[in-house]
């Protein structure tokens, strides 16, 4: 998808000049994420069980809903990461202008720098430059079933944890924006660190594209029970159809479902991972890491 922006930006340069070519060009996303908070309760003796009793409930509930596909495959133990989260503990400047830094070690080594707003193009236009080695962007929507926003990130290869919002502009250029904080010190987010556990495998084809789907386990601190289960399922653009109206119209569908799946599988307040964990109450941030 960047490279049909480029190409929108070379076309406008041609045919306008340079003035025009100043313009922001439309903005299309990589892909499509959505996801529901699940009872994270009902994974605490048997994860794996667990998840084959959600998928057979999820494909009950696409059925009473008239989905004309079905999902084929079932939940297997994927990547196993650590995570932490990285914010200026009480002020949570970086959350508050639409930021967030995020650790992973484990199946995977990165550090993501990520900005999220509602105005898809404010999104796209923001800078998450990376200056670090595999610096890899993507654009994406995110949706949870009370919200919608747009994700630009950049993941790359990392030696050492930003301690201040000064060297975290220096391994990301694109937050030359939080400048006026730099002395500012940075902080795990509620002080834990979170392990990841993902499970994955069943796949839906809803048209020109695939809906993939993954169940995501967060244990806090090394807590041998879960505090936090998402499901979820992630859409890729077709590089030359976009998203056709059969994939968008099956992916509400799908949105719809994980949303409702009945059974006494989902929960109320369901903002996403991120916001979950900000409003975490630990025993080091007992009243909150934001205040």
């Amino acid at each position: 998808m960047m490279k049909r922006t480029v190409l929108s930006l070379l076309s406008a340069s041609l045919l306008f000049g340079s003035v025009a070519a100043q313009a922001n060009s439309p903005a299309y996303v990589d892909s499509k994420e959505y996801k529901a908070l699940v009872d994270p309760s009902r994974f605490a003796s048997n994860p794996s069980s667990a998840a084959a009793n959600l998928l057979q409930d999820l494909s009950v509930r696409l059925s009473n809903l008239g989905f004309d596909k079905t999902i084929s495959g079932g939940f297997s133990a994927g990547d196993r990461d650590t995570l932490a989260y990285y914010d200026t503990a009480g002020s949570c400047s970086l959350m508050d202008r639409g930021y967030s830094v995020r650790t992973r070690a484990g199946a995977h080594s990165d550090i993501q720098f990520k900005f999220r707003h509602v105005d898809e193009e404010l999104s796209y236009w923001t800078d998450v430059t990376g200056a670090g080695k595999k610096a890899k962007t993507k654009f994406e929507t995110d949706v949870t079933p009370g919200n919608l926003v747009l994700s630009h990130s950049t993941k790359q290869n990392y030696s050492t944890t930003p301690a201040k919002v000064s060297e975290l502009i220096t391994q990301f250029p694109g937050a030359s924006t939080l400048s006026d904080i730099s002395s500012a010190s940075l902080s795990k987010v509620a002080g834990v660190s979170i392990t990841q556990q993902e499970y994955d495998g069943p796949t839906s084809d809803i048209g020109q594209s695939v809906a993939a789907f993954t169940l995501t386990l967060w244990y806090v601190d090394g807590a041998a029970t879960p505090a936090l289960a998402e499901l979820s399922f992630r859409v890729e653009a077709d590089a030359d159809k976009y998203f056709t109206t059969p994939v968008l119209t099956r992916s509400q569908t799908l949105n719809k479902t994980i949303g409702s799946i009945g059974n006494g599988w989902n929960i109320a307040n369901d903002g996403g991972k991120t916001s979950w964990l900000y409003a975490y109450h630990s025993s080091s941030y007992p009243n909150g890491f934001c205040h």
